[in-house]
């Protein structure tokens, strides 16, 4: 076998028990404490042979299409962290990386190359070249459900010569380790036959309660390598002889499910592609995997794969590992991907069934029902906003970002019925000490012409999953429904609660400035209409800037309001990154008020889908007698009609039957400019976790400590 392997790999060749052990060997060659660039989307084996190698894992994210990374995004990580000595290639699912453009950057750069074809042997590059011939060190694993599958067994190919006194000083498998992985053919057999009687769970069980599967996973803590033994050997021969026949049948029965399955459901890859993998699983992607999972099931088909499920699968072992949200794509695809079968076992009459199940479900419960998956498309995200009312800028493309910026964790869930998006929602990761939780803040935003509870149901379903993924404590919706009992109930029904305080505005001012100047001057309070006329008498200027550094003259003012009035403030550094991200389109501007050569106000104007928000103010009492708020209300309002807006939505308000609510005295201000008032139904909660009830009893004393 080690001659075979040398042949046709061009390299010496160390047989080894496990791959993950074959990896581990060929890392001693690098540089003591590096960083080794990985795929963002990889397993436990190799974050474990890294850890144990004394270094470190940079995770490149991946392209949805080829589940790999670029050699882009390989460039850009070298230039970040020159840390990087060596460089991991896996060939998702059997799907070939461009080895070309990075095997080029990693000899440019002087970086160790590995190949881990783990997934991937027998699989095409474009270069025409065999997976295996073309890294420093190719890593071979013959493990469960691998394309060559002796249950156990790996090889590590050297075939850099700089590299060939590289050795390995192997121990023997147990006994018992070799009857359990001879055993497991026969054992897992039975278990798929019991499955058709319905006791395959039942039989499974037992069968792990006794302790005679052999475990695909590598035992934490063992660093030691292990000889492979003589009849796994034999066995991985024999496979190699049928290797372009295992090829062809799994190439062939990809082909059906490419051909078969509803094109909406494909990883948009190149076609070409099945023809150069040796396709390990063939993939799809539907945000409700595991309803449709559980539909399979009941119809004898078992596609659960613990394998993928996170950037470092399987996911129970992700908090053990070093992983901290650097790949948001991989993320993204291992929520949604689901991996059909190729092996052997699957006949192309089995491979017809299997997507006619999954396309019956897509028909049945993917039309009649909402289904639920990531936007990454800013256009597509804005333009549905921009045709749905009601809606605030806290749910739109800059807000998602400016809480990325300023270190939060954002997700963004469109909600489809079909093809038609009937839903967008934006959830911020809040990290708290009184519990973490998912924020989706003014929404979610719902279409008109959609079943608002069908959809809220597959969003809840959605955020739930993504929640506990997160390891948050609740959920929290702060939408701009109406205020009535009915909505009120449809969230209740979905397992919400009222929240024990409100994180926006939930009694909104808002104000019609499509009316002529002089009508809304007549439609003001009397003591408000006369102040604007006795600050544009008395000489006060109104200055408008769309200049960030004006942020510095903005803080002055805002501070010393947060001193008076005693309030929790924003951080300069918050303000300043939400300014820059809206004014780069002019959607956020400054407006200064001026009284003999000194600032005596301040405000953020927002401007956004034709509707002003008055977000962000702040005043001086230096004068007497002169207030220049009123008339920087004045001149938002006629900057908003000059700019097309229809509504300026002056923020939260305090209610009328609250006289010594916190907010009282600012809500007369606003009310004094005309207008009416907007309720939105309380934030409403969804707990996960005991440590809620914590969270719980905080928010409602500070509620109460805050006169809210």
């Amino acid at each position: 076998m080690t001659e075979y392997l040398e042949t046709r790999y061009g390299g010496r060749a160390i047989l080894m028990y496990k791959g993950r052990e074959a990896l581990r060997l060929a890392l001693s060659s690098v540089p003591e404490n590096a960083a080794v660039a990985i795929n963002g989307y990889t397993c436990w084996a190799v974050y474990q042979a890294i850890e144990e190698s004394g270094h470190t894992c940079h995770y490149l994210d991946i392209s949805a299409s080829s589940l790999n990374f670029s050699a882009q995004t390989l460039r850009d990580a070298l230039v970040a962290n020159p840390a990087i000595k060596a460089v991991v290639v896996q060939n998702t699912l059997g799907s070939p990386c461009d080895v070309e453009a990075i095997a080029t950057l990693c000899k440019e750069r002087g970086i160790v190359f590995i190949e881990d074809v783990a997934h991937s042997i027998g699989t095409t590059y474009a270069t025409g070249a065999e997976a295996g011939t073309v890294g420093d060190f190719v890593i071979l694993s013959f493990s469960q459900d691998k394309v060559i599958d002796a249950v156990a067994g790996g090889a590590l190919i050297i075939r850099n010569k700089k590299y060939q006194e590289l050795t390995a000083h192997p121990k023997k498998v147990p006994f018992i380790q070799q009857l359990k992985d001879r055993l497991y053919p026969l054992l897992a057999w039975k278990i798929r036959a019991a499955h058709t009687l319905y006791i395959g769970a039942i039989v499974h069980g037992l069968f792990r309660g006794l302790r005679i599967l052999s475990r695909p996973l590598p035992d934490a803590g063992s660093s030691e390598a292990h000889m492979l033994p003589s009849w796994y050997c034999l066995e991985i021969l024999r496979q190699y002889m049928e290797l372009e026949n295992i090829a062809r049948h799994r190439r062939e029965i990809a082909g059906v499910y490419a051909k078969t399955l509803d094109k909406s459901l494909l990883v948009p890859t190149d076609g070409g592609t099945l023809s150069q993998s040796t396709n390990l699983r063939f993939p799809i992607l539907i945000s409700e995997r595991e309803r449709l999972i559980e539909y399979l099931k009941e119809r004898d088909v078992y596609v659960g794969d613990i394998w993928y499920d996170a950037p470092v699968g399987p996911k129970r072992f992700l908090n053990r590992t070093d992983y901290k949200g650097q790949c948001p794509t991989a993320e993204k695809v291992a929520r949604m991907m689901l991996n059909l079968p190729t092996h052997i076992n699957v006949s192309t009459a089995d491979a017809e069934r299997i997507a006619a199940h999954v396309n019956q479900w897509l028909r049945t419960e993917g039309s009649s029902t909402y289904s639920v998956r990531p936007i990454d498309d800013e256009a597509t995200w804005e333009n549905f906003l921009r045709a749905e009312k009601p809606h605030s800028f806290l749910q739109s493309w800059k807000w998602a970002q400016h809480y990325e910026h300023t270190g939060s964790k954002i997700f963004r869930a469109g909600v489809y019925r079909g093809e038609t998006l009937a839903a967008v929602a934006l959830f911020i990761k809040i990290g708290a000490r009184r519990g973490t939780f998912l924020v989706c803040p003014h929404g979610p935003v719902i279409s008109g012409a959609a079943d608002e509870e069908s959809a809220l149901s597959a969003l809840a379903r959605y955020c739930t999953h993504i929640a506990r993924e997160e390891k948050c404590d609740f959920i929290r919706f702060c939408p701009l429904s109406e205020a009535n009992d009915a909505n009120r109930a449809m969230y209740g029904r979905l397992g919400f609660r009222d929240a024990p305080i409100h994180m926006h505005p939930e009694l909104s001012w808002m104000l019609d400035i499509t009316k002529p100047e002089d009508v809304l001057l007549k439609e003001m309070r009397k003591t408000t209409r006369y102040l604007i006329k006795k600050m544009e008498k008395e000489g006060v200027e109104i200055i408008q800037s769309s200049d960030p550094a004006d942020m510095e003259k903005f803080a002055s003012v805002y501070a010393a309001t947060v001193q008076r009035q005693q309030f929790t403030p924003f951080s300069k550094e918050y303000l300043k990154t939400e300014f820059e991200l809206f004014s780069r389109d002019g959607e956020a501007v400054f407006f200064f008020g001026k009284y003999r050569g000194e600032l005596i106000a301040a405000a953020i104007i927002i401007f956004y889908n034709g509707q002003a928000f008055y977000h962000h103010s702040g005043s001086l009492q230096k004068f007497d007698d002169i207030n220049a708020s009123y008339l920087l209300q004045w001149r938002v309002i006629q900057e908003a009609k000059k700019r097309g807006c229809t509504l300026y939505n002056f923020w939260g308000i305090a209610p009328d039957n609250k006289p010594q609510h916190a907010w009282a005295g600012l809500s007369l201000f606003k009310k004094g400019f005309g207008g009416f008032a907007e309720a939105y139904l309380h934030a409403q909660d969804m707990p996960l976790t005991a440590k809620y009830w914590l969270n719980y009893v905080i928010e409602t004393a500070r509620r109460m400590r805050r006169r809210l």
